[in-house]
């Protein structure tokens, strides 16, 4: 691998145990605090597609109601020169 000073992000799919009324909801902010950005939820079907850096993979999977994780793609963000 390449080194760089970029983030290498992950696009994934989560599916999501279905426990709790509001199971989704709850699912969603986990997520999103462990540093998952969401890009879309399908409650129906128990999914939520997302990206994340790479690194944070495996803590994303240990998440309570996180039944899968699944990696779509991976990439290094190509941020300009000077961006945090």
């Amino acid at each position: 691998m390449a080194n760089h000073e970029d983030a290498e992000i992950t696009e994934i799919i989560v599916v999501i145990n279905k426990a709790g009324e509001n199971y989704m909801d709850e699912a969603v902010e986990k997520l999103k605090a462990a540093g998952v950005e969401i890009f879309s939820t399908d409650e129906e079907n128990d999914v939520v597609e997302g990206a994340v850096e790479s690194a944070l993979l495996a803590e994303i999977q240990k998440i309570p109601g996180v039944n899968y994780v699944r990696s779509v793609e991976t990439y290094i963000a190509d941020y300009p020169p000077g961006d945090p």
